[in-house]
């Protein structure tokens, strides 16, 4: 398990001159809006004090600051690389590089905490579940922002193809890493399904679960409760 996070983590470093621009265009820009409903769902108030996991460059704090006033912030990410382009890109955030399986804060130090398409990367998702909800606040949420598989016949079958034809050939390209956008569907079709994935949120000590899934649910935006 800890050579398959190494190389995930080798894998984000490698990419993250490109990871920015592939978002907008392999999902037509819609991570734009995933990003900003997600935020709105976590209901967070100014003098809040929020921690994105798995940060990535920074696009969820930045759509953060733009939403919401004065949020005290902390970004993690294991990947050096995406922490180095947040920083380039003037995140306003504490950054810092940390596993989410070992988080580096005391307990119930956070009100809100939100993982954005890195839940998926997360090798031991019980393990990771136990450390959201153990420096999450008391009446504090957990949002985690994960790709989703289309449950519609058509539109399933066209996502399908999508994902695991066009998308790895030109992330491929653009990127110079074909197995990275080869690992992106590969991690998606082998998530849990929701029910295994709602026990597993519950099991970790969280007392609700809501989803809101969007763009035919393409994505999801699911609201831990604790």
């Amino acid at each position: 398990m800890e050579d398959k996070s190494r190389n995930i983590q080798q894998m984000f470093d490698n990419i993250a001159h490109r990871y920015d621009l592939l978002n907008r265009i392999l999902s037509f820009r819609r991570d734009v809006a995933w990003r900003k409903k997600a935020i709105k769902l976590m209901d967070i108030k100014k003098g809040q004090r929020v921690l994105d996991v798995a940060c990535g460059t920074g696009d969820m704090i930045t759509e953060l600051r733009k939403q919401i006033g004065f949020v005290d912030i902390v970004g993690t990410d294991f990947s050096k690389n995406m922490l180095v382009k947040a920083v380039e890109k003037g995140v306003d955030a504490d950054l810092l590089a940390g596993d989410a399986h070992f988080l580096p804060f005391k307990n119930k130090s956070f009100d809100k905490i939100m993982i954005a398409f890195g839940f998926r990367n997360v090798t031991d998702k019980e393990q990771g579940l136990s450390e959201f909800y153990r420096i999450l606040k008391d009446d504090g949420r957990l949002c985690i922002l994960e790709f989703s598989q289309p449950e519609g016949p058509l539109f399933g079958r066209l996502y399908k193809f999508y994902f695991r034809k066009v998308l790895p050939f030109m992330g491929g390209i653009i990127s110079g890493n074909k197995n990275a956008y080869e690992y992106l569907p590969e991690s998606v079709y082998k998530f849990p399904k929701k029910d295994l994935y709602k026990a597993m949120i519950l099991n970790a000590g969280f007392k609700k679960v809501e989803f809101n899934p969007m763009t035919f649910g393409i994505c999801d935006a699911t609201i831990c409760y604790k």
